[in-house]
């Protein structure tokens, strides 16, 4: 049976969602990951039939790939060539790795990834917070501004980095570098970043994406002075003003900040697995 892949549209919404809803065991868990406004998820259709979904998003060095197949339709194959189809774009993308990720509970999913090649780099637990906005005085906090740029990211940078090795899980983790490109896109999206400062410098940078508090983080040397708690319910509070009634964040399992989150009010919703496969010898 030729597999035909189309690039998600509002039109298959309804479809899409129904089989999701069917999986009580991942749907929750699916409807957190998948990007469908993205344009990165691609249907899989047999004939007329969707048999599954896969996600795609190339680059340079490390691409990401999710693959889901419906509950009747498991066990025909149909994960194995959606799986290599994606693999086969990617390499068009001349990767390096490949990433994916599935339910830390979910023996299949992890089994599936293991039996081609990927293997266990890291988990993140969804945390999740409904409690409504908090009471806080003034807070240092003022939108992103280009000239922020540098420093913002390298901020950033280090204090994810430094978060890495203590965790781990993360023997290669380097200090990311910053790039005409990834300033363009910061530029692009700048209504959603936020900087702390304290006596005139950057201190702190937040992004948010949709529901969620997509990345923040505190100078190394000014960690554990109450900045990202502050900052975290600014950022909460942020996300509360534009309608929402839940909010998200990631969190790596052996990150410190998990206790802080905890104290928020956060809970978790599911722990995911991340797993890399390399693809250039």
């Amino acid at each position: 049976m030729e597999l035909q892949y189309e690039k998600y549209t509002k039109n298959q919404q309804e479809s899409v969602m129904e089989m999701i809803g069917k999986d009580p065991e991942q749907r929750d868990y699916l409807r957190s990951v998948l990007e469908l406004e993205s344009g990165k998820v691609r249907v899989v259709y047999g004939k007329k039939e969707i048999l599954g979904l896969v996600q795609i998003e190339p680059e340079k060095d490390t691409s990401f790939v999710i693959v889901y197949v419906p509950l009747n339709h498991r066990n025909r194959g149909l994960g194995s060539r959606i799986l290599q189809y994606a693999e086969e774009v990617l390499h068009q993308e001349e990767t390096k790795k490949i990433m994916t990720t599935y339910s830390m509970n979910h023996e299949n999913s992890k089994g599936f990834a293991k039996k081609h090649g990927y293997e266990r780099l890291f988990s993140s637990a969804y945390l999740k917070r409904s409690d409504g906005k908090f009471t806080i005085e003034q807070v240092p906090v003022r939108p992103y501004r280009d000239e922020d740029f540098e420093e913002a990211f390298t901020l950033s940078a280090k204090a994810f980095h430094e978060m890495r090795l203590r965790v781990g899980d993360f023997p290669d983790s380097a200090v990311g570098k910053p790039s005409e490109g990834i300033c363009s896109a910061w530029k692009q999206d700048a209504g959603n970043r936020y900087i702390y400062e304290l006596n005139g410098e950057i201190a702190g940078y937040g992004r948010l994406e949709g529901n969620e508090i997509e990345s923040i983080s505190v100078r190394t040397d000014l960690q554990g002075q109450g900045i990202g708690m502050k900052f975290t319910r600014y950022l909460c509070n942020e996300l509360y003003n534009r309608g929402n009634k839940e909010i998200y964040l990631w969190c790596v399992v052996g990150n410190k900040a998990r206790n802080l989150y905890d104290h928020l009010g956060f809970r978790e919703v599911f722990v995911s697995e991340f797993a890399l496969k390399s693809i250039v010898p």
